[in-house]
This record gives structure tokens, C-alpha cells and sequence, in this order.
């Protein structure tokens, strides 16, 4: 017994029989007789069958889905079939080593449900980070990612996908990442899988990795801002993987900048401040001026969380230079914060992490020149501005800026929206005994406990 336990993989299986005090035949006969009398299939599993689904096998449709019935019956409790069997195979955590494994590694991830409870219980694992950005730098290049499936794949299939793909970045800008999770999470299932595994020449495998890559970016980013940061993580790191395996550098590049901003979320500057570097260092003469400002202001932030003022300001200065060089027009799609606004609203991050209360000021009117479509980027820039002001103790301003944000962490779904408010809302209420700062609490509270709850 103690030899066979030693064998388990699937550990989420194992622990599901265990709970449901099923045995392993049992379990083998009910799903023979739910096989039977549901689908008409005359199925034959054994202990042997489950022996090996314990041991990281994984039995053809519709299998997963009778085994997950059973032991939703003798719990009493939904199962999800994707959970039996997608985390005994892969580890998410990890970059896989061929095309074919972040193929399979992707579609597998993709199928995890996105609204499990443990999604946000986790948090994230500066190693694995270092390790994904350490693999995706000194790695061997890819080669070309050809196949032969069903489907054939074309140039036309990838435009679409990057067409939708800033449909999802829109929906995510204008309300909040929680909004389309299931959406996006379904799309990657049913439409990139289904490619990914279709037949296509190496140049047009390339551009589907590399759209796939940017889909399962967007993912990450969305997770992120819900506040699923261990599935977001993971989501990040296997974009990272298709991006190596499709040989888009500077694209891998972007994914390690928002890899770090989930880093800086949980305050851990030197794991942020480190991806940021190697992923400059990467593409330093062959990215754009708008990414390249983008990784030097994430770069600075890091500094600043780990208490490093000397370095951050140095990398503020770099990242000024970029902005200073760039053109609206030089500025790609799939950079969504790529705006001189949107790395003013970081440097006034970094200043404010200083306490530099003074110097961030000056930069709370740029980093408020947004686009009307980035309502949360909006929200997100106005509430560090006015927790900036208030530092300053200009009350009157930092409420009026504050207002508009609160209200939109009340209807986007974003939950580093509403840790923003509640945060600045904490700041605030050493000040409550002003009457304009009690008064504006006690409204804001109304409209921004219930959301942050």
C-alpha cells in the first residue's frame, strides 16, 4: 500500500475518492453503469483503469465527465471534470521545453474553471517568476512550430484572433477584469485550441503562437485585476512559453513587464525590478520606445517598493528619455498601456512610494491625459492622485479626484480598483474628525464596503 501511494500524481483524484469512501472498483463500477445508462456505451473500467488515472493517465471523453458525476453523487457537491485530470499532468508554474508541450500546456490551463475559490486564496511564487523570465531569456531559440492536424490553419485565422483579441482588451479597459474572464476563458477552449492543434506551415505557426500568446496574456491581466493572482501567474508564464516557442522576443518582453506589475501589486519590488531588467536587457535594441518606457517605469517601481531611491530615479530618468522619443504612432496594438499618460500614472507611483509627495504631484495632471476608453486605467490614476494630495494635505483635492474613482470601483469589476480605494480610504480616516473628510467617508464607504466585500 504504502509503495502504491508513493506512485500517485494525480493527488486531486486521489483525494476525491478518498473523501467520497469509494473505492477504486467501486468507483470503476458506477461510472460502467452511469456510462450505461446515459450514453449507451458499454465501458469495462476496473481498480486497474483508476490505478492508472492515479498515476497521471487520463481516460477518453466522455470519461472525466461520468467520474466527475459519480463523485459529485456521493458528495454532494459539483466536480469539475477539467480538475480531475488537467493539474495531475502539467505544471503550470513551469515553461515547458518543445512547441508541442506549450501547446498542450496552454489548452490544458485554458480549461481550468477561472472562478474556483482557491484562485484567490494563493499567492504568487517569486521563484517560479524568476525562473520563467531566467528560462525565457537564456534559452535556445525556437524553431519553426509547423503541424499536421484537421484543421487548416491560414494568416485569416490569426487576424481574426488578433482582431478579437482587442475586443477583449476593450472590455477589460472599459469594465474592470472580472467582466469577461469566462468569456475569454471559453474563446481560448473553443476557438485558439482547436487551432493550435490544426495543421499549419512554420512562418503562419509563428503568428498563431504568438496571437495565442497575446490572448493568453490578456487572460493573465484580467485574472490579475479580479484578483486571481495564482491563476493569473500561471496564465502569464505559459504566454511567456508560447511567445519563446513562437520566437516574438519583444512580445515575451511585455508579458515579463505585467508579470512583474503582478509582483509589485503584493509588494515585492526585487522580484519586479529584476524581471523588468531582464527583459530590457532582452530586447534593448530591438523594441519599441513606448515598451521600452513601459519596462523602465516597471523597472522603477520595483526600486521604489524595495527601497532603492537612487536606482529608481535612475530608471524615471530613462523612462522620461523614451517617452520623450516616442510617437503615438510607433506605439503597438497589443501594448494597451502604452500612452505617455499611462507611464506618467507609474512614475507618480514610484514618487509617492518615495514620498517624494511634492515631485508626484506634478505628474497627477499627466498621468489623468487618458484615452475616454481606459475607464479603470482612469480610476486607478485618479485615486493615486489623490491619495498624493492628501499626503499634501490639499483635503479639497484629493476628495474631488477620489469621487469619480470610488464610484467606478463600485460598478467596474476590479478588484486592484477597489484595493486602490479601500487603501486611500484607510489613509483617510486618521483625518476623520474634518468634517469634509467624515463626510465624504461615510458616502464613500456606502458605495465602496459592499463592492470591496
Amino acid at each position: 500500500m504504502r509503495e502504491f501511494q508513493r506512485s500517485v500524481s494525480n493527488t486531486v483524484l486521489s483525494d476525491l475518492i478518498g473523501e467520497a469512501q469509494v473505492s477504486n472498483a467501486g468507483l470503476a463500477r458506477r461510472v460502467n453503469q452511469l456510462g450505461r445508462s446515459a450514453h449507451g456505451l458499454d465501458l469495462r473500467y476496473d481498480a486497474s483503469s483508476v490505478h492508472r488515472w492515479l498515476r497521471g493517465a487520463s481516460p477518453a471523453h466522455p470519461a472525466p465527465l461520468l467520474i466527475a458525476n459519480v463523485l459529485a453523487a456521493r458528495l454532494g457537491r459539483p466536480v469539475s471534470p477539467e480538475l480531475l485530470f488537467t493539474d495531475a499532468r502539467h505544471d503550470f508554474l513551469k515553461m515547458p521545453d518543445t512547441v508541442a508541450a506549450a501547446v498542450e500546456t496552454a489548452t490544458a490551463l485554458w480549461r481550468l474553471p477561472v472562478h474556483r475559490r482557491d484562485n484567490t486564496a494563493e499567492t504568487l511564487s517569486s521563484a517560479a517568476s524568476v525562473q520563467a523570465g531566467w528560462r525565457w531569456t537564456f534559452d535556445p531559440s525556437a524553431s519553426a512550430p509547423s503541424r499536421s492536424g484537421l484543421v487548416s490553419v491560414g494568416t485569416a485565422d490569426v487576424e481574426r484572433l488578433r482582431s478579437d483579441r482587442q475586443s477583449f482588451a476593450d472590455l477589460d479597459s472599459r469594465h474592470g477584469g472580472g467582466y469577461a474572464l469566462a468569456l475569454l476563458a471559453d474563446y481560448l477552449t473553443r476557438q485558439v485550441g482547436p487551432l493550435l492543434h490544426g495543421s499549419y506551415t512554420g512562418s503562419v505557426g509563428r503568428l498563431l503562437l504568438s496571437a495565442a500568446a497575446d490572448l493568453t496574456q490578456a487572460m493573465s491581466y484580467m485574472l490579475f485585476d479580479a484578483g486571481a493572482l495564482a491563476l493569473g501567474q500561471r496564465y502569464a508564464i505559459q504566454a511567456l512559453a508560447l511567445a519563446k516557442e513562437a520566437g516574438d522576443v519583444v512580445f515575451g518582453a511585455y508579458v515579463m513587464s505585467n508579470l512583474a506589475n503582478q509582483h509589485i501589486f503584493l509588494r515585492d519590488g526585487r522580484t519586479a525590478a529584476q524581471l523588468a531588467r531582464a527583459a530590457t536587457s532582452a530586447v534593448a535594441r530591438r523594441a519599441p520606445g513606448a515598451l521600452l518606457a513601459q519596462l523602465a517605469t516597471t523597472e522603477a517601481r520595483g526600486h521604489a517598493l524595495a527601497g532603492d531611491p537612487r536606482a529608481c530615479l535612475t530608471a524615471i530618468k530613462r523612462a522620461e528619455w523614451l517617452l520623450g522619443r516616442t510617437r503615438r504612432d510607433d506605439i503597438p496594438g497589443w501594448l494597451g498601456a502604452g500612452s505617455a499618460a499611462h507611464r506618467h500614472g507609474a512614475i507618480m507611483h514610484c514618487l509617492l512610494d518615495l514620498g517624494e509627495y511634492e515631485a508626484a504631484a506634478e505628474y497627477s495632471g499627466p498621468a489623468l491625459d487618458l484615452p475616454g476608453s481606459s475607464v479603470r486605467a482612469t480610476a486607478l490614476h485618479q485615486i493615486s492622485a489623490a491619495s498624493v494630495h492628501a499626503r499634501l494635505g490639499d483635503f479639497g483635492r484629493a476628495l474631488h479626484l477620489a469621487t469619480p474613482a470610488v464610484r467606478a470601483a463600485a460598478t467596474l469589476r476590479s478588484a486592484r480598483l477597489v484595493s486602490r480605494c479601500s487603501d486611500f480610504m484607510s489613509q483617510l480616516s486618521v483625518f476623520e474628525q474634518l468634517p469634509e473628510v467624515r463626510g465624504w467617508l461615510d458616502g464613500a464607504r456606502a458605495v465602496c464596503a459592499p463592492r470591496a466585500h
